[in-house]
Protein backbone atom coordinates (compact mmCIF):
# COMPACT_ATOMS: atom_id res chain seq x y z
CA UNK A 1 0.00 0.00 0.00
CA UNK A 2 1.32 3.22 -1.45
CA UNK A 3 0.87 6.68 0.78
CA UNK A 4 -0.84 9.68 -1.04
CA UNK A 5 -2.02 13.39 -0.23
CA UNK A 6 -4.12 15.23 -2.38
CA UNK A 7 -4.94 19.19 -2.02
CA UNK A 8 -8.45 20.17 -2.94
CA UNK A 9 -9.54 23.83 -3.43
CA UNK A 10 -13.02 24.01 -3.51
CA UNK A 11 -15.86 27.03 -3.20
CA UNK A 12 -17.63 25.98 -0.48
CA UNK A 13 -21.40 24.89 -0.87
CA UNK A 14 -23.92 22.57 1.15
CA UNK A 15 -23.39 18.66 1.03
CA UNK A 16 -19.64 19.23 -0.79
CA UNK A 17 -17.92 17.61 2.19
CA UNK A 18 -20.15 14.67 1.83
CA UNK A 19 -19.98 14.39 -1.80
CA UNK A 20 -16.18 13.81 -1.25
CA UNK A 21 -15.97 10.94 1.39
CA UNK A 22 -18.77 9.12 -0.56
CA UNK A 23 -16.48 9.63 -3.72
CA UNK A 24 -13.72 8.07 -0.85
CA UNK A 25 -15.40 5.69 0.16
CA UNK A 26 -16.56 4.51 -3.25
CA UNK A 27 -12.95 3.98 -4.57
CA UNK A 28 -12.75 2.18 -1.03
CA UNK A 29 -9.87 4.67 0.16
CA UNK A 30 -8.45 4.15 3.33
CA UNK A 31 -8.11 7.60 4.53
CA UNK A 32 -5.28 8.25 7.06
CA UNK A 33 -5.33 12.28 8.02
CA UNK A 34 -7.48 15.25 7.31
CA UNK A 35 -7.05 18.70 7.59
CA UNK A 36 -8.94 21.48 6.72
CA UNK A 37 -7.55 24.58 4.78
CA UNK A 38 -8.60 28.26 6.52
CA UNK A 39 -9.16 29.67 2.72
CA UNK A 40 -11.95 26.59 1.56
CA UNK A 41 -9.84 23.52 1.19
CA UNK A 42 -9.06 20.17 2.40
CA UNK A 43 -6.05 18.07 2.55
CA UNK A 44 -6.47 14.19 2.61
CA UNK A 45 -4.10 11.69 3.24
CA UNK A 46 -4.80 8.13 2.16
CA UNK A 47 -3.33 4.47 1.11
CA UNK A 48 -4.11 3.23 -1.93
CA UNK A 49 -2.98 -0.23 -3.94
CA UNK A 50 -2.11 1.65 -6.74
CA UNK A 51 -1.18 4.81 -8.54
CA UNK A 52 -4.17 4.31 -11.28
CA UNK A 53 -6.33 3.73 -8.78
CA UNK A 54 -5.27 7.53 -6.90
CA UNK A 55 -5.71 8.87 -10.39
CA UNK A 56 -8.72 8.14 -11.13
CA UNK A 57 -9.90 9.47 -7.61
CA UNK A 58 -8.46 12.58 -8.31
CA UNK A 59 -10.40 12.72 -12.12
CA UNK A 60 -13.70 12.04 -10.30
CA UNK A 61 -13.25 14.91 -7.50
CA UNK A 62 -12.42 17.40 -10.46
CA UNK A 63 -15.93 16.71 -11.25
CA UNK A 64 -18.06 17.74 -8.42
CA UNK A 65 -19.38 20.74 -8.21
CA UNK A 66 -17.48 23.97 -6.95
CA UNK A 67 -14.26 21.82 -6.60
CA UNK A 68 -11.58 23.78 -8.48
CA UNK A 69 -8.79 22.43 -8.18
CA UNK A 70 -7.33 18.92 -7.08
CA UNK A 71 -3.19 18.07 -6.67
CA UNK A 72 -0.73 15.57 -4.94
CA UNK A 73 1.12 17.49 -2.26
CA UNK A 74 4.11 15.80 -0.16
CA UNK A 75 3.13 16.45 3.05
CA UNK A 76 0.12 17.26 5.20
CA UNK A 77 0.31 20.60 6.44
CA UNK A 78 0.84 19.94 9.82
CA UNK A 79 3.84 17.52 9.03
CA UNK A 80 5.22 20.69 6.85
CA UNK A 81 5.10 22.68 10.02
CA UNK A 82 6.32 20.00 12.33
CA UNK A 83 9.66 20.20 9.77
CA UNK A 84 9.47 23.85 9.64
CA UNK A 85 9.83 23.92 13.16
CA UNK A 86 12.40 21.09 13.36
CA UNK A 87 14.77 23.17 11.01
CA UNK A 88 13.98 26.13 13.46
CA UNK A 89 15.19 24.47 16.73
CA UNK A 90 17.90 22.71 15.13
CA UNK A 91 19.36 25.86 13.85
CA UNK A 92 19.78 27.60 17.27
CA UNK A 93 22.97 26.97 19.10
CA UNK A 94 21.25 25.73 22.64
CA UNK A 95 19.86 23.16 23.32
CA UNK A 96 15.57 22.72 23.39
CA UNK A 97 13.05 20.57 24.89
CA UNK A 98 9.36 20.73 25.39
CA UNK A 99 7.04 18.70 27.45
CA UNK A 100 3.10 18.38 27.22
CA UNK A 101 0.93 19.20 30.83
CA UNK A 102 2.09 15.71 31.89
CA UNK A 103 5.28 15.66 31.57
CA UNK A 104 5.66 13.71 28.52
CA UNK A 105 8.50 15.29 25.95
CA UNK A 106 7.43 16.03 22.94
CA UNK A 107 9.84 18.03 20.98
CA UNK A 108 14.02 17.71 21.45
CA UNK A 109 16.70 19.90 18.90
CA UNK A 110 19.95 18.23 17.84
CA UNK A 111 22.13 20.30 20.69
CA UNK A 112 20.05 18.76 23.46
CA UNK A 113 19.75 15.65 22.21
CA UNK A 114 23.74 15.52 21.93
CA UNK A 115 24.03 17.06 24.89
CA UNK A 116 22.39 15.01 27.05
CA UNK A 117 23.82 11.79 24.45
CA UNK A 118 20.16 10.36 23.73
CA UNK A 119 18.16 9.94 20.37
CA UNK A 120 14.55 11.28 19.09
CA UNK A 121 13.09 7.62 19.22
CA UNK A 122 14.82 7.02 22.63
CA UNK A 123 12.91 10.17 24.39
CA UNK A 124 9.84 11.39 22.42
CA UNK A 125 6.86 10.53 24.37
CA UNK A 126 8.87 9.53 27.48
CA UNK A 127 8.47 11.18 30.79
CA UNK A 128 11.20 14.26 31.47
CA UNK A 129 12.08 12.34 34.21
CA UNK A 130 13.89 9.81 32.61
CA UNK A 131 16.17 11.74 30.80
CA UNK A 132 16.49 15.16 33.39
CA UNK A 133 15.37 13.23 36.74
CA UNK A 134 12.21 13.52 39.34
CA UNK A 135 13.46 16.42 40.77
CA UNK A 136 14.08 18.44 37.91
CA UNK A 137 12.17 22.33 37.97
CA UNK A 138 11.00 21.86 34.95
CA UNK A 139 8.14 19.70 37.06
CA UNK A 140 7.61 22.52 39.63
CA UNK A 141 6.87 24.85 36.17
CA UNK A 142 4.61 22.34 35.02
CA UNK A 143 2.69 22.66 38.24
CA UNK A 144 2.84 26.34 38.96
CA UNK A 145 4.04 28.20 36.08
CA UNK A 146 7.21 29.19 37.77
CA UNK A 147 10.14 30.42 35.13
CA UNK A 148 13.66 29.80 36.25
CA UNK A 149 16.58 30.99 34.84
CA UNK A 150 20.89 29.62 33.48
CA UNK A 151 19.93 26.89 36.82
CA UNK A 152 22.92 24.16 36.93
CA UNK A 153 21.74 20.71 36.32
CA UNK A 154 23.47 17.70 36.23
CA UNK A 155 22.77 14.64 35.01
CA UNK A 156 24.67 10.87 34.43
CA UNK A 157 24.46 9.25 31.16
CA UNK A 158 26.44 5.89 30.61
CA UNK A 159 29.41 6.74 32.94
CA UNK A 160 29.33 10.21 31.55
CA UNK A 161 28.94 13.32 33.93
CA UNK A 162 26.57 15.79 32.05
CA UNK A 163 26.86 19.33 33.35
CA UNK A 164 25.01 21.94 32.18
CA UNK A 165 23.02 25.38 32.48
CA UNK A 166 19.21 25.33 32.12
CA UNK A 167 16.12 27.73 31.93
CA UNK A 168 12.64 27.17 31.51
CA UNK A 169 9.13 28.69 31.33
CA UNK A 170 5.69 27.44 30.91
CA UNK A 171 3.45 26.89 27.89
CA UNK A 172 0.07 28.93 28.53
CA UNK A 173 -2.93 28.93 26.36
CA UNK A 174 -5.71 31.73 25.68
CA UNK A 175 -7.53 30.27 28.59
CA UNK A 176 -4.64 30.80 30.82
CA UNK A 177 -3.86 27.07 31.52
CA UNK A 178 -0.56 25.65 30.85
CA UNK A 179 -0.34 22.94 28.88
CA UNK A 180 3.52 22.00 29.20
CA UNK A 181 6.98 23.51 29.56
CA UNK A 182 9.67 24.15 27.21
CA UNK A 183 13.61 24.37 28.66
CA UNK A 184 16.62 25.71 27.02
CA UNK A 185 19.86 24.28 28.04
CA UNK A 186 23.80 25.29 27.34
CA UNK A 187 26.55 22.91 27.35
CA UNK A 188 28.49 24.12 30.82
CA UNK A 189 31.87 23.55 28.60
CA UNK A 190 30.34 25.67 26.00
CA UNK A 191 29.61 28.94 28.46
CA UNK A 192 33.08 28.41 30.51
CA UNK A 193 34.53 28.81 26.65
CA UNK A 194 32.31 31.99 25.88
CA UNK A 195 33.09 33.99 28.70
CA UNK A 196 36.78 33.13 28.39
CA UNK A 197 36.40 34.42 24.83
CA UNK A 198 34.28 37.31 26.06
CA UNK A 199 36.50 37.93 28.54
CA UNK A 200 39.95 38.19 26.34
CA UNK A 201 37.52 40.61 24.47
CA UNK A 202 36.45 42.72 26.88
CA UNK A 203 39.91 43.46 28.08
CA UNK A 204 42.13 44.08 24.44
CA UNK A 205 42.56 47.72 24.64
CA UNK A 206 43.27 49.93 21.26
CA UNK A 207 45.14 53.58 21.29
CA UNK A 208 41.78 55.61 20.91
CA UNK A 209 40.85 54.21 24.69
CA UNK A 210 43.82 55.96 26.08
CA UNK A 211 43.22 59.14 27.10
CA UNK A 212 45.54 62.23 27.28
CA UNK A 213 46.13 66.14 26.24
CA UNK A 214 49.92 66.04 26.93
CA UNK A 215 52.48 66.76 23.62
CA UNK A 216 54.31 63.84 25.21
CA UNK A 217 52.05 61.20 24.85
CA UNK A 218 50.93 62.19 22.10
CA UNK A 219 54.45 62.00 20.51
CA UNK A 220 54.31 58.16 22.30
CA UNK A 221 51.38 56.97 20.92
CA UNK A 222 52.54 58.42 17.50
CA UNK A 223 55.29 56.10 17.59
CA UNK A 224 53.76 53.30 19.39
CA UNK A 225 50.84 53.07 16.37
CA UNK A 226 53.70 52.56 14.25
CA UNK A 227 55.62 50.24 16.48
CA UNK A 228 52.07 48.08 16.29
CA UNK A 229 52.58 47.45 12.65
CA UNK A 230 55.83 45.61 13.29
CA UNK A 231 56.45 42.35 14.24
CA UNK A 232 60.01 43.10 16.84
CA UNK A 233 59.88 42.72 20.61
CA UNK A 234 58.63 45.74 22.17
CA UNK A 235 60.32 46.46 26.21
CA UNK A 236 57.66 48.64 28.20
CA UNK A 237 59.42 50.77 30.25
CA UNK A 238 57.73 52.87 33.33
CA UNK A 239 56.79 52.84 37.08
CA UNK A 240 53.59 50.98 38.18
CA UNK A 241 50.29 52.29 37.15
CA UNK A 242 51.54 54.08 34.12
CA UNK A 243 49.27 52.11 31.83
CA UNK A 244 52.08 49.29 30.67
CA UNK A 245 48.97 46.42 29.81
CA UNK A 246 46.52 48.72 28.47
CA UNK A 247 49.75 49.83 25.69
CA UNK A 248 50.77 45.81 25.40
CA UNK A 249 46.94 45.42 24.79
CA UNK A 250 47.15 48.50 22.09
CA UNK A 251 50.04 47.40 20.53
CA UNK A 252 48.22 43.82 19.59
CA UNK A 253 45.29 44.88 18.60
CA UNK A 254 46.51 47.59 16.21
CA UNK A 255 49.12 45.17 15.14
CA UNK A 256 48.70 42.57 12.31
CA UNK A 257 48.14 39.98 14.42
CA UNK A 258 44.79 41.28 16.22
CA UNK A 259 43.08 38.33 14.99
CA UNK A 260 45.13 35.87 16.45
CA UNK A 261 45.46 35.56 20.76
CA UNK A 262 46.73 37.98 22.62
CA UNK A 263 48.29 36.09 25.98
CA UNK A 264 49.10 38.16 29.01
CA UNK A 265 51.00 36.70 31.80
CA UNK A 266 52.79 38.75 34.87
CA UNK A 267 55.93 36.78 35.60
CA UNK A 268 56.00 37.76 39.85
CA UNK A 269 52.38 36.18 39.68
CA UNK A 270 53.96 32.61 40.05
CA UNK A 271 56.43 30.71 41.52
CA UNK A 272 59.58 29.35 39.38
CA UNK A 273 58.66 25.73 38.80
CA UNK A 274 54.81 26.69 38.57
CA UNK A 275 55.94 29.62 35.95
CA UNK A 276 57.49 27.29 33.97
CA UNK A 277 55.48 24.76 33.10
CA UNK A 278 52.96 27.83 32.15
CA UNK A 279 55.07 29.54 29.70
CA UNK A 280 56.20 25.84 27.87
CA UNK A 281 53.73 23.50 28.92
CA UNK A 282 54.13 20.08 29.99
CA UNK A 283 54.02 16.61 28.93
CA UNK A 284 52.16 13.67 30.78
CA UNK A 285 53.83 12.49 33.41
CA UNK A 286 56.36 15.05 33.73
CA UNK A 287 55.47 15.35 37.57
CA UNK A 288 53.27 14.40 40.19
CA UNK A 289 49.97 15.93 39.79
CA UNK A 290 50.60 16.62 36.04
CA UNK A 291 47.01 16.28 33.19
CA UNK A 292 46.72 13.67 31.65
CA UNK A 293 47.82 14.26 27.79
CA UNK A 294 49.78 17.18 29.06
CA UNK A 295 49.05 20.90 28.75
CA UNK A 296 50.07 24.07 26.32
CA UNK A 297 52.16 26.44 27.77
CA UNK A 298 51.41 29.94 27.45
CA UNK A 299 53.40 30.28 24.15
CA UNK A 300 51.60 27.44 22.08
CA UNK A 301 48.37 29.45 23.43
CA UNK A 302 49.69 32.37 22.02
CA UNK A 303 51.22 31.18 18.49
CA UNK A 304 50.52 33.34 15.93
CA UNK A 305 49.85 35.97 18.02
CA UNK A 306 51.26 38.18 21.11
CA UNK A 307 52.66 36.77 24.54
CA UNK A 308 52.89 40.00 27.09
CA UNK A 309 54.99 39.32 29.78
CA UNK A 310 54.43 41.59 32.30
CA UNK A 311 56.65 42.34 35.22
CA UNK A 312 59.89 40.74 32.82
CA UNK A 313 62.49 42.36 35.32
CA UNK A 314 61.00 39.78 38.50
CA UNK A 315 62.09 36.88 36.16
CA UNK A 316 64.34 34.38 37.99
CA UNK A 317 67.73 34.01 36.41
CA UNK A 318 67.01 30.40 34.83
CA UNK A 319 63.49 31.22 33.43
CA UNK A 320 65.61 34.06 31.98
CA UNK A 321 68.10 31.56 30.04
CA UNK A 322 65.25 29.60 28.67
CA UNK A 323 63.57 32.55 27.56
CA UNK A 324 66.46 33.44 25.78
CA UNK A 325 66.85 30.29 23.95
CA UNK A 326 63.12 30.45 23.29
CA UNK A 327 63.52 34.39 21.75
CA UNK A 328 66.91 33.21 19.86
CA UNK A 329 66.12 29.95 18.44
CA UNK A 330 62.17 30.49 17.78
CA UNK A 331 61.43 27.04 19.66
CA UNK A 332 59.84 25.69 22.84
CA UNK A 333 60.19 22.45 24.70
CA UNK A 334 57.94 21.10 27.33
CA UNK A 335 58.83 19.89 30.76
CA UNK A 336 59.19 16.69 30.68
CA UNK A 337 59.82 16.78 26.65
CA UNK A 338 62.28 16.04 24.49
CA UNK A 339 60.77 17.48 21.15
CA UNK A 340 61.21 21.18 20.01
CA UNK A 341 58.44 22.87 18.97
CA UNK A 342 58.24 25.75 16.33
CA UNK A 343 56.53 29.05 17.93
CA UNK A 344 56.15 32.40 15.99
CA UNK A 345 54.79 34.72 18.82
CA UNK A 346 55.32 38.47 18.88
CA UNK A 347 56.97 39.29 22.33
CA UNK A 348 55.88 42.20 24.34
CA UNK A 349 58.01 42.68 27.78
CA UNK A 350 57.22 45.99 30.68
CA UNK A 351 58.89 46.60 33.39
CA UNK A 352 59.24 49.13 36.02
CA UNK A 353 62.61 48.25 36.85
CA UNK A 354 65.93 49.52 36.42
CA UNK A 355 67.49 46.88 33.61
CA UNK A 356 70.12 48.40 32.92
CA UNK A 357 71.02 48.69 37.20
CA UNK A 358 70.26 45.04 37.48
CA UNK A 359 72.42 43.78 34.22
CA UNK A 360 75.23 45.61 36.20
CA UNK A 361 74.41 43.91 39.20
CA UNK A 362 74.03 40.69 38.21
CA UNK A 363 70.37 39.96 38.96
CA UNK A 364 69.45 40.19 34.93
CA UNK A 365 70.82 38.66 31.70
CA UNK A 366 72.47 41.05 29.95
CA UNK A 367 72.34 38.91 26.95
CA UNK A 368 68.56 38.67 27.28
CA UNK A 369 68.10 42.83 27.93
CA UNK A 370 69.42 43.87 24.60
CA UNK A 371 67.38 40.77 23.18
CA UNK A 372 64.27 42.71 24.75
CA UNK A 373 65.53 46.14 24.28
CA UNK A 374 64.78 45.92 20.49
CA UNK A 375 62.00 48.52 20.44
CA UNK A 376 62.21 50.38 24.03
CA UNK A 377 58.95 52.74 24.83
CA UNK A 378 59.18 54.48 27.59
CA UNK A 379 55.36 55.86 29.49
CA UNK A 380 55.97 58.92 31.49
CA UNK A 381 54.95 59.16 34.97
CA UNK A 382 52.05 61.42 35.68
CA UNK A 383 53.56 63.99 37.41
CA UNK A 384 55.87 64.26 33.67
CA UNK A 385 52.08 64.99 32.23
CA UNK A 386 49.94 66.77 34.50
CA UNK A 387 48.28 68.46 32.02
CA UNK A 388 46.73 64.79 31.18
CA UNK A 389 45.52 64.85 34.34
CA UNK A 390 41.71 67.41 34.09
CA UNK A 391 40.86 64.73 31.31
CA UNK A 392 42.29 61.97 32.90
CA UNK A 393 40.35 62.26 35.92
CA UNK A 394 36.80 62.83 34.76
CA UNK A 395 37.39 60.36 32.50
CA UNK A 396 37.95 57.86 35.56
CA UNK A 397 35.21 59.80 37.19
CA UNK A 398 32.63 58.49 34.46
CA UNK A 399 34.10 54.77 34.38
CA UNK A 400 34.18 54.27 38.35
CA UNK A 401 30.23 56.01 38.33
CA UNK A 402 29.49 53.87 35.87
CA UNK A 403 30.50 50.69 37.58
CA UNK A 404 29.06 51.74 40.87
CA UNK A 405 25.84 52.53 39.58
CA UNK A 406 25.93 56.07 40.57
CA UNK A 407 24.84 59.59 39.06
CA UNK A 408 28.20 61.17 37.24
CA UNK A 409 30.04 63.51 39.67
CA UNK A 410 32.15 66.56 38.47
CA UNK A 411 34.98 68.18 39.55
CA UNK A 412 35.03 71.57 40.47
CA UNK A 413 37.58 73.98 39.14
CA UNK A 414 39.27 73.90 42.46
CA UNK A 415 39.35 70.45 43.07
CA UNK A 416 41.26 70.08 38.99
CA UNK A 417 43.85 72.47 40.64
CA UNK A 418 44.65 70.44 43.58
CA UNK A 419 45.01 67.29 41.91
CA UNK A 420 47.27 68.93 39.54
CA UNK A 421 49.35 69.85 42.06
CA UNK A 422 50.07 66.62 43.49
CA UNK A 423 53.24 63.87 42.61
CA UNK A 424 50.79 60.92 42.25
CA UNK A 425 53.89 58.19 43.08
CA UNK A 426 51.21 55.32 42.18
CA UNK A 427 50.11 57.66 38.72
CA UNK A 428 46.98 56.65 37.17
CA UNK A 429 46.08 53.75 39.16
CA UNK A 430 46.67 56.20 42.41
CA UNK A 431 44.66 58.74 40.76
CA UNK A 432 41.83 56.37 40.27
CA UNK A 433 41.83 54.59 43.64
CA UNK A 434 41.82 57.86 45.06
CA UNK A 435 38.37 58.99 43.14
CA UNK A 436 36.85 55.55 43.78
CA UNK A 437 37.19 55.73 47.41
CA UNK A 438 35.85 59.78 46.92
CA UNK A 439 32.54 58.85 45.26
CA UNK A 440 31.57 56.03 47.00
CA UNK A 441 31.83 58.06 50.20
CA UNK A 442 30.55 61.29 48.25
CA UNK A 443 26.52 62.90 48.63
CA UNK A 444 26.67 65.69 45.80
CA UNK A 445 27.27 66.14 42.42
CA UNK A 446 30.56 67.80 43.08
CA UNK A 447 33.89 66.72 44.18
CA UNK A 448 35.33 69.91 46.13
CA UNK A 449 38.73 70.31 47.28
CA UNK A 450 37.37 69.40 51.01
CA UNK A 451 36.40 66.44 49.75
CA UNK A 452 39.76 65.64 48.50
CA UNK A 453 41.41 66.48 51.28
CA UNK A 454 39.01 64.47 53.88
CA UNK A 455 38.76 61.39 51.97
CA UNK A 456 41.78 61.14 49.65
CA UNK A 457 45.40 60.14 50.99
CA UNK A 458 46.59 63.38 49.34
CA UNK A 459 44.90 65.09 51.81
CA UNK A 460 47.01 65.89 53.85
CA UNK A 461 50.13 66.89 51.67
CA UNK A 462 49.20 70.48 50.29
CA UNK A 463 46.13 71.54 52.73
CA UNK A 464 47.05 74.11 54.93
CA UNK A 465 49.76 76.42 54.19
CA UNK A 466 51.59 76.99 51.03
CA UNK A 467 54.80 75.13 50.63
CA UNK A 468 56.84 78.32 50.36
CA UNK A 469 56.13 79.20 53.78
CA UNK A 470 56.98 76.00 55.13
CA UNK A 471 60.22 76.48 54.04
CA UNK A 472 61.24 79.32 55.91
CA UNK A 473 60.24 82.51 53.24
CA UNK A 474 60.92 85.73 55.36
CA UNK A 475 57.82 88.82 55.12
CA UNK A 476 59.70 91.70 56.60
CA UNK A 477 57.91 94.63 58.26
CA UNK A 478 59.59 97.69 58.35
CA UNK A 479 59.44 99.86 61.84
CA UNK A 480 59.99 103.54 61.96
CA UNK A 481 62.94 104.59 63.79
CA UNK A 482 61.37 108.14 64.65
CA UNK A 483 58.40 108.82 67.32
CA UNK A 484 55.56 107.91 64.99
CA UNK A 485 55.20 104.62 65.95
CA UNK A 486 53.93 101.49 64.60
CA UNK A 487 50.48 99.93 65.71
CA UNK A 488 50.06 96.40 65.99
CA UNK A 489 47.07 95.97 63.80
CA UNK A 490 48.79 97.50 60.85
CA UNK A 491 51.98 95.11 61.24
CA UNK A 492 49.13 92.13 61.47
CA UNK A 493 47.33 93.63 58.55
CA UNK A 494 50.66 93.72 56.25
CA UNK A 495 51.39 90.34 57.20
CA UNK A 496 47.58 88.81 56.53
CA UNK A 497 48.12 90.82 53.03
CA UNK A 498 50.90 89.06 51.95
CA UNK A 499 50.05 85.89 53.20
CA UNK A 500 46.99 85.94 50.96
CA UNK A 501 48.69 87.37 48.42
CA UNK A 502 51.06 84.78 48.25
CA UNK A 503 48.71 82.17 48.42
CA UNK A 504 46.89 83.53 45.80
CA UNK A 505 49.79 82.77 43.51
CA UNK A 506 49.58 79.36 43.64
CA UNK A 507 45.96 79.01 44.34
CA UNK A 508 44.08 81.63 42.24
CA UNK A 509 40.92 80.86 43.35
CA UNK A 510 38.98 82.09 46.96
CA UNK A 511 37.71 78.58 47.39
CA UNK A 512 40.94 76.76 47.20
CA UNK A 513 42.71 79.37 48.78
CA UNK A 514 40.58 79.23 51.64
CA UNK A 515 41.01 75.46 52.13
CA UNK A 516 45.14 75.85 52.30
CA UNK A 517 44.44 78.47 54.77
CA UNK A 518 42.03 76.49 57.10
CA UNK A 519 39.08 79.43 56.22
CA UNK A 520 35.99 80.20 54.37
CA UNK A 521 35.62 81.04 50.77
CA UNK A 522 33.66 83.96 52.20
CA UNK A 523 36.77 85.09 54.72
CA UNK A 524 39.03 85.27 51.80
CA UNK A 525 36.39 86.89 49.72
CA UNK A 526 35.95 89.81 52.39
CA UNK A 527 39.87 90.07 53.12
CA UNK A 528 40.81 90.25 49.26
CA UNK A 529 38.15 93.10 48.91
CA UNK A 530 39.29 94.88 52.23
CA UNK A 531 43.02 94.44 50.76
CA UNK A 532 42.57 95.81 47.22
CA UNK A 533 43.56 92.34 45.59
Amino acid sequence: MKEYVIQIDFVDRPSLGYEIFRLTEQHHIDKIAMEVLPKQGMVIKFYCEVARKAHHLIDELRLVTGVKTVKFRDQMPYEEREDTLKTILNSVDEGILAVDKDGKITHINEVARKLLLCTCAQVLGCGVEELLGTNHLIFETLKSGKTYTLQEGRTNKDGCNIRYLISGQPIINDKGQIIGAVATLKDFRQVEAIISKVDKIRHLKTFDEIVFQSKKMSQLITAARTVARSTSIVLLRGESGTGKELFASALHTEGLRRQAPFIAVNCTALPETLLESELFGYEEGAFTGAAKGGKRGLFEQANGGTLFLDEIGELPLLMQVRLLRTLQEGTIRRVGGSKEQNVDVRIIAATHRNLEEMVRKGTFREDLYYRLNVIPLIIPPLRERKEDIPVLAQHLIGKICRKLNKPEVRLVSESVGFLMNQEWPGNVRQLENTLERIINLLDSPEITPRDLAIWSDIGNQNNRVPSALQRGNVIQVEIPSDDAGVRLKEIVGHVEKEIIMRVLEKYPSSRLAGQVLGVSNTTVLNKIKNYGL
